[in-house]
């Protein structure tokens, strides 16, 4: 079976895919442009843009462009609104993946890494995007996610939540996870992401908790922690479910962040 580079059939639709490609169909379908018009006016925009906004990322991470999760089964590739997402193509939790899970160990993590930052961000790849992505064959990312599937791990692709529905964000479930009772260990286990990622996601959450608390809204809570309405939602819905039973490790993170996290409202430092 050809890797991603060589298999340029199969995947000619996640090539298709830029945001350029796309930049170029709305300016010729949405406003009449002429394809030579269109094609100058996305070079120009293009150019603008990686100049002026191109440091607008993380480190180690790409903008790519996924599906929009609000797009239904059926159309075509070329229909689909497209939104761009940022990926993390490294991270320094991958070299301990490398040494404990092999290389096949670190592409599934990687493969459930960008499917949930996609959809986390709103978006949804498809198997040809990870295929892309990980330079490996089509037949591998589904081998994979047949394997993740069968130990309960959901990655959300495109297909996958067109045949499940709507499912919340591997951060909910891991949180959830935690306050319900499970340990670290357990919860890598179970879900595949490292103890280091675990611990980023609790103190997400409780960031979320300590400025609603406050009186923050959902777009002040996004702006201050840079996570997404869909996941500020999820986080909000979490902590009225577990608020009384889980009440004894909300009050640990909560405790934890308060120490050391600070904003200002107002022009007015409140410490949380």
């Amino acid at each position: 079976m050809p890797v991603a580079g060589e298999d340029t059939k199969s995947l000619l639709n996640a090539w298709k895919k830029t945001n350029e490609q796309e930049l170029f169909n709305n300016l010729k379908i949405d406003y009449g442009f002429s394809q030579a018009l269109s094609r100058s006016l996305v070079h120009l925009m293009y150019e603008h843009i990686e100049t002026n906004y191109g440091n607008l990322r993380g480190d180690a991470q790409i903008i790519y462009h996924a599906v929009s999760e609000q797009e239904p089964p059926g159309k075509s590739l070329d229909q689909l609104r497209l939104v761009p997402v940022s990926l993390t193509i490294s991270h320094p939790e991958d070299a301990a993946i490398l040494r404990e899970q092999g290389v096949p160990g670190l592409r599934k993590h990687k493969l459930l890494r960008f499917a949930n930052e996609a959809y986390d961000q709103g978006g949804l790849l498809i198997q040809e995007d990870l295929a892309l992505l990980l330079t490996t064959s089509i037949r591998t990312i589904q081998r994979d996610m047949q394997e993740m599937r069968n130990q309960g791990i959901v990655v959300p692709t495109r297909g996958e939540i067109q045949d499940i529905g709507p499912t919340v964000s591997h951060k909910t479930k891991i949180i959830e996870l935690y306050l319900k009772g499970y340990e670290y260990t357990e919860i890598e286990q179970r879900t595949r992401h490292t103890g280091d990622s675990i611990k980023r996601y609790i103190t997400g959450f409780s960031k979320v908790i300590l400025l609603s608390d406050k009186g923050y809204n959902r777009l002040q809570i996004r702006e201050l922690t840079n996570l997404s309405e869909k996941v500020i939602d999820e986080y909000l819905a979490l902590y009225a479910t577990y608020k009384e039973i889980g009440a004894d490790r909300i009050a640990q993170i909560t405790a934890s962040s308060g120490k050391e996290f600070e904003v200002k409202k107002g022009g007015r430092g409140d410490s949380l």
